[in-house]
C-alpha cells in the first residue's frame, strides 16, 4: 500500500515541480502549476458529487465552464450577474420545497433536475472560480470528462479514491505555493535599499516624507495597494478610489510595524511574510502561509479616538433607598415625556 501510494505522489507531483520550479534566482514567482490530467478528471468527478443534484444541462453547463474559465478582470460583471441569478433560483427553489413540507409532513426532498439557465449560471460560476485556485493551469476539457462521467455512470465514482488523489495534489502545490514565498523573501531581502528588521519584516522607502511618524495607538489615512508574490493584486484602495482609515494597533503586525516607521507622505513598499500578516490560517482572500507586498502611502495621522465613557451600570432596585427610587421613576418619567 506504501509502494502504490508513493507512486501516486510521484506520478502527480512530478509534472508539478518540472513546470514550476521557475528561475530559482528570482523573477519567477507564479503559484500556477501544471495540473495534471488525473488530477482535473477526479476534480471533476469531485465538484459533479458535491453539486448535490440529480441531472443539469450537460451541454449547457459544458460551454458556460469554459466561457468562465476564459475570464479576465473585465468579465466580472457577468460572474456577478450570474451570481444573482443562481441566488434567486436557489431561493426560489428553497420557498418551493418548504411549501411541499408545510403541505404534507411526509414529503422527501429529491435531488433535482437543474434547467439550462441554472446550468449556464452554474457553469460560469464554476469555470470562473478556477482563475485564482491551484487549478488555474488544469486542461478543462479533462475536467469536463470528470463531471460528465460521473453524470453518465454515477457508480462509477469512487469517494476515497477521488480524495486520496486530491488530496496528495493539494497537499503538494500548498508546499510548492509556500516554497514560492520563501524564495521571494529570500530574493528580495539581498535587492538594494531593502531593509529587514528583526520580525522579518522587509521595507523599502519609495518615497521620504518630511511630516511626524504615528504612534500605534494613532488613526492614520492610507492609500495602499497590496499584491501577492506573483504580482497579483488583491485589494488595493487606489482601485476604489478613495483612502482608507483606522487605527494603526488594530492590523496586522507587519502594518503596524511598517506605516509605524512612515512619515507623513511617505510611500513605502512593505513585504510581510506570514508570521506578521495573516497567519498560518490566512484569511477569505489570503492564502495560508502567504507572503504580501503591499505599496503604502501615509496621507495623514489623526489622534486616536477619546474613549467613551464607561456607562454606569443600573443600579439593582432592591438595594436603593426610597429616595433613589423616587429619583430615578422621576427621571423616567420625564424621559418618557419628551
Amino acid at each position: 500500500m506504501k509502494f502504490l501510494k508513493l507512486i501516486l505522489i510521484v506520478a502527480i507531483v512530478a509534472p508539478m515541480i518540472l513546470t514550476s520550479c521557475g528561475d530559482k534566482q528570482g523573477g519567477d514567482y507564479s503559484f500556477a502549476f501544471d495540473v495534471p490530467d488525473s488530477v482535473a478528471y477526479n476534480y471533476g468527478m469531485y465538484d459533479a458529487a458535491r453539486l448535490g443534484v440529480q441531472s443539469l444541462d450537460i451541454d449547457e453547463f459544458e460551454k458556460a465552464v469554459k466561457k468562465g474559465f476564459a475570464f479576465g478582470e473585465d468579465d466580472q460583471a457577468e460572474i456577478d450577474s450570474a451570481n444573482v441569478r443562481m441566488e434567486a433560483f436557489s431561493t426560489k427553489y428553497a420557498m418551493e420545497e418548504n411549501a411541499k413540507k408545510a403541505a404534507d409532513s411526509t414529503y422527501q426532498s429529491a435531488p433535482m433536475d437543474l434547467p439550462k439557465e441554472v446550468s449556464n449560471n452554474l457553469g460560469i460560476l464554476v469555470g470562473s472560480s478556477f482563475g485564482e485556485s491551484p487549478l488555474a493551469k488544469m486542461d478543462i476539457n479533462d475536467y469536463l470528462k470528470g463531471v460528465k462521467e460521473y453524470f453518465v455512470n454515477k457508480s462509477s465514482f469512487d469517494q476515497n479514491k477521488v480524495n486520496g488523489i486530491l488530496s496528495v495534489y493539494f497537499d503538494m502545490s500548498d508546499s510548492l505555493r509556500v516554497g514560492v514565498n520563501e524564495r521571494y523573501l529570500a530574493d528580495n531581502k539581498e535587492k538594494k535599499g531593502v531593509i529587514t528588521t528583526p520580525s522579518g519584516l522587509q521595507y523599502r522607502v519609495i518615497k521620504e516624507g518630511e511630516g511626524a511618524k504615528p504612534n500605534p495607538t494613532d488613526q492614520v489615512k492610507v492609500h495602499y495597494k497590496g499584491t501577492f508574490v506573483d504580482g497579483k493584486t488583491f485589494d488595493s484602495s487606489y482601485d476604489r478610489g478613495e483612502p482608507i482609515s483606522f487605527a494603526l494597533n488594530g492590523v496586522i503586525p507587519g502594518w503596524t510595524e511598517g506605516v509605524g516607521l512612515m512619515s507623513i507622505g511617505s510611500t513605502y513598499e512593505l513585504v510581510i511574510p506570514y508570521q506578521i500578516g495573516y497567519g498560518e490560517q490566512g484569511s477569505r482572500s489570503i492564502p495560508p502561509k502567504s507572503t504580501l507586498v503591499f505599496e503604502v502611502e501615509l496621507l495623514e495621522i489623526m489622534p486616536a479616538a477619546a474613549p467613551q465613557p464607561q456607562q454606569q451600570l443600573p443600579t439593582n432596585p432592591e438595594n436603593m433607598t426610597e429616595e433613589e427610587m423616587k429619583k430615578m421613576i422621576e427621571e423616567a418619567t420625564k424621559n418618557m415625556q419628551k
